[in-house]
């Protein structure tokens, strides 16, 4: 298959970046000097209404006491950490970078100059940010935790991949040094609503937790081992209490009420850690027989179904669009989470081989499950390309539609090969689904991103289902059991020229012509190819 070949730019990052595409920075700008204190209220406020989805490791009220504390600090001409310490400075200059960038994603200007000024200025924002972290000195804190933790999401989010692992790797290192895997003694657990303690007890289960989700997508992501094993977790969920709630010290009004902001966060952990057993229990290579495959993916898909259906109606069964646009975000990143746990469970047995017979009614029902799973994930990223702050909402969309569409082509390859068969209707509407999605995914891409690699990839991948069209229509001509009219319909084939002869995007190794060896390979293919696909993304250092 096609590769990634890295830039010189990107080659010669320090080596935890390498790979990523440079900060942004101007050497005659100070943070100082980037924002008014009218701004910065404006974009934290921003942050918490529009760019938290499940990721709530923080409270707001807390937060935005930090903030007037750094403003203040920054009227009187001390330095921003002079009264809030250097782990506080750093989240809130880290939440001004991760709204600065949201912004500038959503807004009318998505030109190259337009992106590269915004970047400029969320990355001299974060990289103040860094320099805070980097300064701070004692044991760790909370505070040292959610710092680092909210930098990983903005280099998520600005797909600066490698930075994210190492620095992810530091966050995990300080969670474990405070014990927030843990839970706490029944007398350190008995604070009341409005205490601080009892805030900082509750921040400290969220940062836990959401570092708990993002370590398994990582995983997955990368193909890398997990840094949390489940066999030494023993942490609660935060209580579903909202953040306004947990201010007073009326007991009755902040307990447990339908919709609450932190019952995402709770049902997207339980859903990692399904996502995380299916890695081990699914795709490990200590499984000899295929039936011992078979029966744990039937048990952990079964699991699937009980946590969607478990859901509160405002994230599983209210239709999203009818939802306020807090409630719809955290609804749609539960419902892709779903159907990207769905095609992860089911994936291993869509080119069915290898099973007895006694299995062939179970491989039948994993197979189409997969279908109708990366159709499912595919719908909602049309749904949310309509909406452009929904589709720039997850840092892991892009992943996801990369997991749907290699489904979708895989199994176009298999089915004109003549190993397996689908009704003409629904390569139909597959094939114009896919279509469009794999353009949503090429022009969300940018130089360096994952997105771009993955369109590499798909790139490849698309057009062998299209070449194993053409072959298997020229082999049922010829065959006289069929024609032109009785084969499904491809709903670009007047870019097949387009697709042969053109040329890939910058830095990406060439496709090699006629892809012969890819059907040959699904011939032999294995279940962990698959997490090989995955992680197929990763940089190829040429020297």
């Amino acid at each position: 298959m096609a590769s990634y070949e890295s830039t010189e730019r990107e080659r010669n990052q320090p080596l935890m970046s390498a790979g990523d595409n440079p900060f942004h920075l101007v050497n005659d700008r100070t943070v100082e000097s980037v924002c008014t204190d009218i701004e910065a209220q404006d974009l934290v406020r921003f942050y918490f209404d529009t760019c938290v989805v499940t990721y709530r490791l923080l409270h707001r009220h807390t937060t935005e006491g930090w903030l007037e504390s750094m403003l203040k600090d920054r009227r009187e001409g001390h330095q921003l950490s002079h009264s809030v310490g250097h782990a506080r400075s750093a989240i809130l200059l880290t939440i001004l970078a991760i709204a600065t960038f949201r912004r500038s994603k959503i807004s009318d200007d998505t030109s190259a100059t337009g992106t590269a000024l915004s970047l400029e200025r969320s990355d001299q924002f974060f990289c103040t940010a860094m320099d805070m972290t980097d300064s701070e000195v004692g044991f760790p804190a909370l505070e040292s935790a959610q710092a680092r933790l909210i930098q990983v999401l903005y280099l998520l989010q600005t797909s600066r991949m490698n930075k994210a692992w190492y620095t992810f790797g530091c966050a995990v290192q300080i969670i474990s040094s405070l014990g927030l895997h843990r839970r706490r003694g029944r007398l350190l657990n008995s604070y009341s609503a409005g205490c601080p303690d009892y805030i900082s007890l509750q921040c400290g289960r969220r940062v836990f937790w959401v570092a708990y989700i993002i370590d398994k997508y990582l995983s997955v992501v990368f193909g890398r081992p997990r840094l949390f094993h489940d066999d030494e977790i023993d942490q609660e969920f935060p209580d579903s209490v909202n953040d306004e709630d947990m201010m007073t010290q009326d007991h009755s009004s902040w307990q447990a009420t339908d919709e609450c902001h932190i019952d995402s966060l709770i049902f997207h952990a339980r859903i990692a850690n399904v996502i995380g057993r299916i890695s081990r229990d699914v795709y490990s290579t200590a499984i000899k027989a295929n039936q011992d495959r078979v029966s744990s993916a039937g048990s952990l898909i079964e699991e699937l179904h009980e946590w969607r259906a478990s859901l509160p109606p405002h994230l599983g069964t209210v239709k999203p669009s009818t939802l306020i646009p807090s409630f719809r975000r955290e609804a749609i990143a539960l419902q892709l989470a779903y159907s990207h746990a769905l095609i992860h469970a089911n994936r291993p047995f869509l080119l069915g081989d290898g099973y007895p017979v006694s299995d062939a009614s179970r491989i039948r029902d994993r197979i189409d499950e997969c279908i109708s799973a990366a159709k499912k994930t595919l719908e909602l990223v049309e749904y949310m390309a309509q909406d452009t702050n929904l589709f720039h909402s997850f840092w892991w969309t892009h992943y996801a539609t990369f997991c749907a569409l290699a489904v979708v082509y895989v199994w176009k390859i298999r089915s004109h090969s003549g190993d397996n068969a689908l009704p003409r209707g629904t390569y139909v509407v597959l094939d114009e689904l896919a279509e469009r999605c794999h353009s949503h995914l090429h022009k969300a891409s940018s130089a360096a991103s994952p997105s771009r690699r993955y369109g590499v990839i798909l790139d490849e991948m698309r057009l062998e289902a299209k070449r194993q069209a053409m072959k298997n229509t020229r082999r049922r001509s010829v065959q006289g059991t069929g024609g032109p009219d009785n084969t499904f319909r491809e709903s670009s084939n007047d870019n097949e020229g387009s697709m042969v002869a053109g040329t890939l995007p910058e830095g990406c190794g060439p496709i090699e012509p006629g892809l012969g060896g890819l059907p040959d390979l699904l011939q032999s293919w294995q279940t962990t190819d698959w997490l090989d696909l995955d992680s197929s993304v990763g940089v190829t250092f040429v020297k």
